[in-house]
């Protein structure tokens, strides 16, 4: 049987190895729920503990989170002074990391900040199915070339371009962000398409539809249920589960429950992370970027 009228659906967490309670809950979330992939962060503190969930649960496929705001270099400052201070962590406000990135003579030092990044996962074992950024500051134009380039040389097939509906940001607001989600949201449908192009020329994909702008830091049932009832085709969900938080209990609780499990089953879509859609060399009908 060809995967071309298979519906696919990619629950991915994302801050993996940030802390040891946010990694507990991606265990869980995905050894009772939906969760099919995690996103890893090599700068984590909480690094080695990931490396260990993961070994166990051949079932998650495991991303390179690429951190480059809000975390912790891998390499030493002294590498990468215009990236990271002398503590070794990076710019925390993801708005201002953005806009200084574009200064071109900083583009050597994001780039072995990637390498290493990628290096470290491969050390530790992990080779990566996807990638996607914190904070989304891969979506940047200097850093996806960049990132796409590295990701091409290690095989790695899948890329996240945020494509959300706008209808989704319009009836699930998020008070706490403002307009954030929305300026977000015309930001990265402005790149989609220039990235698009440029993942395409090296030979990554991305799926049509990724949701979670609209509810980031805030994915409740409501809200899943909202897309597996009303989303058609392929899609993806980026999730921040956390057993530390309140927000992120009422994610873990989202992607454990009951009714989540029954829409999705509803819709027959074939619930998967990226490494069961990377096995087949053709991609899928309808998962391809679209233009």
């Amino acid at each position: 049987m060809t995967h071309c009228r298979k519906k696919y659906a990619v629950i991915v967490a994302d801050d993996f190895g940030s802390s040891s309670s946010v990694n507990l809950a991606i265990a869980e979330a995905h050894d009772r729920g939906i969760l099919t992939a995690a996103s890893l962060m090599a700068g984590g503190s909480a690094f080695e503990e990931a490396v260990e969930i993961a070994q166990k649960r051949r079932g998650l496929s495991i991303g390179l989170h690429v951190t480059l705001c809000d975390g912790r270099a891998v390499l030493p400052s002294s590498e990468i002074p215009g990236l990271a201070n002398s503590c070794g962590r990076f710019e925390k406000s993801p708005s201002r990391a953005w806009m200084k990135y574009r200064r071109s003579g900083l583009l050597g030092q994001i780039d072995r900040e990637i390498e290493a990044q990628f290096d470290r996962l491969e050390k530790a074992g992990v080779r990566p199915t996807h990638i996607d950024g914190h904070h989304h500051l891969h979506m940047h134009p200097t850093v996806f070339e960049l990132l796409c380039g590295h990701a091409s040389r290690r095989g790695i097939r899948w890329v996240r371009i945020p494509r959300e509906p706008l209808r989704s940001l319009l009836r699930f607001p998020s008070p706490a962000r403002g307009a954030m989600p929305f300026l977000e949201w015309a930001v990265f449908a402005i790149l989609g398409r220039m990235h698009g192009r440029k993942a395409r020329a090296h030979g990554l994909n991305s799926i049509p539809k990724v949701y979670g702008l609209a509810r980031t830091g805030q994915c409740d049932e409501r809200y899943l249920l909202h897309i597996f009832k009303r989303a058609t085709g392929s899609l993806e969900i980026f999730t921040h589960p956390d057993t530390a938080t309140a927000a992120g209990r009422h994610e873990l609780e989202a992607l454990t429950s009951a009714a989540a499990r029954a829409a999705l089953d509803a819709r027959s879509a074939v619930l998967a992370g990226y490494r069961e859609l990377s096995i087949d060399a053709a991609v899928p009908d309808g998962m391809r970027e679209i233009v």
